[in-house]
C-alpha cells in the first residue's frame, strides 16, 4: 500500500486510540508521535514489563528508541521469551523481567537528573540569581 499523506489524520486518531490520549514514554517522556519520526510506525509502542510470554496484559508506553532498549536489556538478562512450564519457572521469568525493566527505567532517570544537574550549572553561570527567584521554590 502506498503512503498517503492525507491519511495522517485517521493514522494519527488510530495511535491515540491504540495508546491513550495522555501515551507518553515512561523512559525518556516523549508525547508526540509525529514529532521524531517519518517511519510509518508510531513513535511510541507499548513494551511487555514482564515479557509477553508471561504477562500479555502488562505493558508500558515507550518510545521506539527505548523499547530497543528495553528488548535488547531482556535479551541481556536472559528473559524467557516462551512461556514457563510451571508456575515458579514463570514467577522467576516475570521477576527477571521486571528487574530488566526496572534497571532500564532506573539509567533513564539518572540520565534525566544528569541533564537537569547541567541545566542547574548553566543557570548558576548565566543567571546567578535564579535561586532567589519566588519560582525557584518548592
Amino acid at each position: 500500500m502506498p503512503y498517503d499523506p492525507m491519511d495522517a489524520a485517521r493514522r494519527r486518531h488510530r495511535r491515540q486510540q491504540r495508546l491513550g490520549p495522555d501515551a507518553v514514554c515512561v523512559t525518556c517522556g516523549e508525547r508526540n508521535p509525529d514529532k521524531l519520526t517519518r517511519i510509518s510506525r508510531s513513535l511510541l509502542e507499548r513494551h511487555h514489563a514482564l515479557g509477553a510470554a508471561h504477562d500479555a496484559q502488562l505493558t508500558i508506553v515507550v518510545c521506539l528508541n527505548c523499547h530497543a532498549r528495553f528488548s535488547a536489556a531482556q535479551q541481556d538478562d536472559g528473559v524467557p521469551l516462551k512461556p514457563e512450564d510451571n508456575l515458579l519457572e514463570r514467577g522467576l521469568a516475570m521477576m527477571t523481567a521486571a528487574g530488566s525493566s526496572l534497571k532500564v527505567m532506573g539509567d533513564a532517570f539518572v540520565e534525566g537528573a544528569e541533564r537537569g544537574r547541567a541545566i542547574v550549572r548553566g543557570l548558576d553561570k548565566d543567571f546567578p540569581e535564579w535561586r532567589k527567584r519566588p519560582w525557584s521554590r518548592p
